[in-house]
């Protein structure tokens, strides 16, 4: 994202970019602080493959970089990317560093590893919409008390306390040892999405993103992809839900602005596919539903999140069909209640008034089957 700071014309295209998610219902951007290539695009494979970029993180090259002397011309650049951010009010979730770039990164503890990590905290410790992040794919650290050196580090140079975590890290996470060095968990899992999601939360109690499920491809189908793996938009958007139904926070992939392939006028299916979730969600009060597994009976992947005292229910049916409900015992709604439906791969929506017992038959208003998401809440007398 920041190497289109540093192009012609690249600011005015970084700031439409910007504008275009955030506009599509996007609040959280995940950034690495530097990248220099990847080995599945190596080189510069097209025009619009911006690996390796055209400035570095320090002076000199990235072969033999000076690493104590950070290139102004690179951060200057990556200023222009924080200051778009800020303005549209998308959090920068920053990677300090990411393990599998072809970075070649100060030694670790060194002078120059301690001067990298508190000159950005320093640069950007004043930006509100920042939270930091160890490395990308930690879990190639095989150093865990560095890990938590560098978080402390970070913790320590940050006037503001921004929150700071760590992505994909098992050994990490699950070492209590470590425990409450980390704000809240970045987690990348690719199966039993929700299952996987609700075990995690009843273990470290704090907000859990899965940032890494899925992977959108191209305009042209499943090979038209930058990296070895691919899945339809429909595909992704389905396991975006399912993410939100373990409890968790989602993350969003297309291929052609996750890696060095950069395509920032593209419209990807999945952005108007995640606008539709985003939308349905903020109309309730999401962030106060609690998973309840097994609830959500008659297909086999049904979800529900619910309300603790029942005052707002959720269900998701990927398979849709008709799915029967096990309320919540405590407050749940009964009688007449209000039902609002989405449709999520072609943004139908409908309400209706649904009669509720103890056990409720959910099906959609419309004809046509397919997966539904559906808001049950008291109905007003």
């Amino acid at each position: 994202m920041w190497v289109l700071a540093s192009l012609k014309d690249g600011e005015d295209r970084l700031k439409r970019f910007v504008q275009k998610i955030a506009g599509h219902g996007f609040n959280h951007v995940f950034v690495n602080a530097y990248a220099h290539d990847t080995r599945w695009r190596q080189g510069t494979t097209q025009p619009e493959d911006y690996g390796p970029p055209p400035v570095f993180a320090w002076e000199d090259t990235n072969d033999a970089p000076d690493h104590l002397r950070p290139n102004l011309v690179y951060w200057r650049a990556f200023d222009v990317m924080m200051r778009a951010l800020f303005e549209h009010g998308l959090t920068a979730h920053i990677y300090l560093r990411v393990y599998n770039k072809f970075v070649n990164w100060p030694a670790n503890r060194s002078l120059a590893d301690d001067l990298f990590y508190t000159y950005v905290v320093a640069r950007y410790q004043g930006f509100s919409n920042v939270v930091w992040d160890f490395s990308k794919e930690s879990k190639n650290e095989p150093d865990k008390a560095y890990l938590e050196n560098r978080l402390s580090l970070m913790k320590g140079s940050d006037g503001y306390r921004r929150l700071v975590t760590t992505h994909d890290d098992d050994v990490y996470y699950y070492n209590s040892r470590y425990a409450g060095s980390f704000d809240f968990v970045t987690d990348q899992n690719h199966t039993d999405l929700a299952s996987t999601l609700v075990g995690q939360r009843a273990r470290f109690r704090c907000p859990i993103i899965n940032e890494e499920f899925a992977y959108e491809c191209g305009p042209g189908g499943l090979e038209d992809k930058t990296y070895g793996r691919s899945n339809t938009a429909e595909d992704h958007a389905l396991r975006t839900w399912e993410v939100i139904f373990g409890g968790g926070y989602p993350a969003y992939y297309y291929t052609y602005t996750a890696w060095d392939v950069l395509r920032p006028e593209d419209d990807p299916p999945g952005y108007r596919y995640h606008q539709w979730l985003a939308e349905f969600v903020r109309a309730g009060a999401w962030w106060t539903l609690e998973p309840h597994p097994g609830v959500a009976l008659g297909s086999r992947t049904a979800r529900c999140l619910a309300h603790p005292d029942g005052r707002e229910v959720l269900v998701f049916a990927p398979e849709g069909r008709n799915v029967r409900l096990t309320l919540p015992d405590s407050g749940r709604p009964s009688g007449a209640v209000s039902a609002e439906w989405l449709q999520p791969l072609t943004g139908q929506r409908a309400q209706t008034t649904v009669h509720l017992g103890p056990r409720a038959s959910l099906q959609p208003p419309w004809t046509e089957d397919g997966p539904f998401v559906v808001r049950l809440r008291q109905a007003e007398a």
